[in-house]
């Protein structure tokens, strides 16, 4: 069988930024194959197009524009957030208010975006919420193991957030609310993380979807 719409894939792969000398993002090793879901809005678009027909044994090398994976940097996704939205219960949560941390906030939709605090001033907090990757090609390599259709079991949310992780997603508008103030759940993985990332360190835990590869999450989870 071939990798197609509707198909999930054990594959293991290792992704690089830019080429196959660039940063180690993301691997998954032959003894530990990481199971992908095609057709399903849960990977990057030009990720599923260089993927698109392999079978299982076979070996692939591809690289990505930055239009095909994380987007271009936006100088518009660097906002100012009031200091105010960092309040919980009228206290303002300065343990999160510090240079390169990552808070995860939702937006006017309600959708849950990742920034980085870039700057602090006596009012605001300015942030940067592109993706960490944006402006980055990735280089990927790697073996399909098996192919086979997808499950309901596949498509079923694991836990975690719920709805509404929105781990990875790019739309980003003004005005976010920090996400512990949501009720998002200690396990979610929305939470503030270190912008020292180690492998597997960022994948969502209700859906698996590794960092790289969190383009719109599938099923009630939604990250991205």
């Amino acid at each position: 069988m071939k990798i197609s719409t509707n198909t999930a894939a054990q594959v293991s792969y290792k992704i690089l930024t830019n080429d196959n000398n660039g940063e180690l993002i993301e691997f998954a090793d032959d003894k530990n194959p990481r199971l992908l879901i095609f057709g399903n809005n849960t990977l990057i678009p030009g990720f599923e197009t260089h993927m698109a027909g392999l079978q299982p044994g076979q070996e692939f090398e591809f690289s990505l524009t930055p239009e095909e994976s994380f987007g271009n940097y936006q100088n518009e996704l660097m906002i100012d957030v009031p200091k105010s939205a960092f309040t919980i219960d009228g206290v303002l949560k300065e343990d999160l208010l510090y240079l390169g941390n990552e808070i995860s906030m939702l937006d006017n939709n309600g959708n849950v975006v990742s920034g980085k605090v870039v700057e602090l001033n006596t009012d605001n907090v300015k942030m940067d919420f592109n993706h960490k990757l944006a402006g980055s090609g990735l280089y990927v390599s790697g073996t399909v193991h098996n192919v086979r259709m997808v499950t309901e079991q596949d498509l079923a949310p694991s836990g975690g957030c719920g709805s509404g992780c929105g781990c990875a997603s790019n739309e980003k508008t003004a005005d976010p609310v920090p996400q512990e103030a949501t009720g998002c759940g200690p396990g979610c993985g929305c939470t503030t993380s270190s912008s020292e990332d180690k492998v597997y360190e960022d994948d969502c835990p209700s859906c698996g979807n590794p960092s790289h590869l969190r383009g719109k999450g599938h099923g009630d989870c939604g990250c991205g």
